[in-house]
């Protein structure tokens, strides 16, 4: 897909993508809260893309946690002069040690009887087409947290810009 770069304040399309997930999380008593770092700036992305990425990755971590005691925190904050940074911590089952290089592995998952292992391989391959960065820490049995690095405005490829003699 091509990117189709526009004005985002992140935490509006953080709210929007937990509108997606708002009715399980209610009805499973898991609490979504978000935070975010004053006069955090916009940033030019491409926002169907961002969508998905922020939707497949709060979107696992809502299937880690359990129900009543489930809670995932969003926090938004400026990093370095030019990036932005969004982490998504999860109290959920954790990732195995031995896993954790393998998630953004094409086909790789964890989820016994469903999942198809694409999810967090196509938000990998998104997030670097948008110049940003994706890491996950965990520990098992305790929290989840997924590291997500964007730069304010968009990154030119190389040999994308003009040449100049």
């Amino acid at each position: 897909m091509d990117v189709t770069p526009e004005t985002i304040h992140l935490e509006e399309l953080i709210l929007d993508v937990i509108g997606f997930l708002g009715r399980e999380a209610s009805y499973r008593n898991v609490q979504l809260a978000t935070h975010k770092e004053e006069d955090l700036p916009p940033i030019t992305s491409d926002r169907s893309q961002l969508e998905q990425v922020f939707l497949n990755v709060t979107n696992n971590a809502l299937a880690a946690v359990k129900d009543n005691v489930g809670r995932i925190d969003i926090r938004l904050q400026r990093t370095g002069e030019d990036r932005v940074c969004v982490t998504i911590t999860d109290n959920g089952t954790g990732i195995e040690k031995e896993n954790l290089s393998r998630v953004f592995e094409p086909f790789f998952t964890t989820k016994k009887g469903y999942g198809t292992g694409l999810g967090l391989s196509v938000t990998y391959g998104i997030v670097q087409k948008l110049g940003g960065s994706i890491t996950v820490e965990s520990q098992v049995g305790n929290w989840t947290t997924f590291t997500i690095t964007l730069p304010l405005e968009p990154v030119v490829p190389p040999g994308a810009g003009h040449e100049t003699d």
